[in-house]
């Protein structure tokens, strides 16, 4: 525990590489769409997001999420730190109650307007591959690491739960955003307890109710239980269109012209 919490920068950096790397290859030979082509403008774009993201975080907020963890231990701040528990209990409930935090947010940042302006960059790609889990405005990046340190010091988790969450955060949105192929039989008995490319990709949907479900980053259960899950989709799965309608008509969609795109709307 001691050396994650030492290195923790060092293996979620290496832990998010090795999951592009692996995944972007997967794509390669086990595609789920096998007709897309590669436009490696819009791959551009999207790795510019997470190098602008990495900049600006890092600039902003240094520590935050993992800093916050280290001060509620250091002076017993928050909901798990009430009570004596051993700390494999800890980390697994904090590791629940966190993944509900980014459920919950996910949420509010469909339905709230002023969340909402950013995070539809995210959605405003039109393919869904590995790279579109890199696609995020910088402001919706801000929001969130302030969101989740603020969750952070309301339950109080081991420090050393709040970076594995952190690497999951990085390695299964690599994971649900990727085009790549799982048999059918296998992905309906996986769905039932993590989110899987297929699931995710309904969220995707230009289908307004299929944008609004299937919530979920890591845990399926969460859509389940609040009512959110989406199985069936208005198109078959592979006919699926992905994207939102206000960008079809966007034709100048440069990294710049996203990152202005949330202070142009009205």
């Amino acid at each position: 525990m001691f050396f994650i919490e030492q290195n923790s920068e060092t293996i979620r950096f290496i832990c998010f590489i090795l999951a592009i790397i692996f995944f972007s290859i997967y794509e390669i030979y086990f595609p789920y769409y096998k007709k897309y082509k590669k436009n490696y403008s819009r791959l551009a774009v999207n790795f510019l997001f997470i190098v602008f993201d990495t900049i600006i975080v890092r600039l902003v907020f240094p520590v935050l999420v993992v800093g916050a963890a280290l001060i509620c231990s250091k002076y017993d701040i928050g909901i798990l730190n009430l009570f004596s528990l051993p700390l494999w209990l800890s980390i697994i409930i904090a590791l629940l109650l966190l993944d509900l935090g980014i459920w919950l947010q996910h949420y509010i940042f469909h339905y709230n307007c002023m969340f909402w302006v950013f995070h539809k960059i995210h959605h405003s790609d039109e393919k869904m591959d590995f790279s579109t889990a890199l696609r995020f405005h910088p402001i919706e990046i801000i929001l969130s690491t302030i969101i989740k340190s603020f969750y952070v010091i309301l339950i109080g988790p081991p420090v050393v739960a709040v970076i594995i969450f952190e690497i999951l955060i990085n390695v299964v949105s690599i994971f649900n955003h990727s085009n790549i192929y799982i048999p059918k039989r296998f992905e309906l008995i996986l769905r039932k307890i993590i989110v899987t490319p297929n699931m995710h990709r309904i969220h995707h949907s230009i289908v307004k109710k299929e944008t609004n479900s299937n919530f979920g980053f890591n845990l399926s259960i969460w859509d389940r239980i609040f009512g959110k899950y989406c199985h069936i989709t208005h198109e078959k799965e592979k006919q699926l269109i992905i994207g939102l309608e206000e960008f079809n008509d966007i034709k100048n969609k440069s990294f710049l012209n996203l990152l202005a795109i949330p202070f142009k709307s009205k």
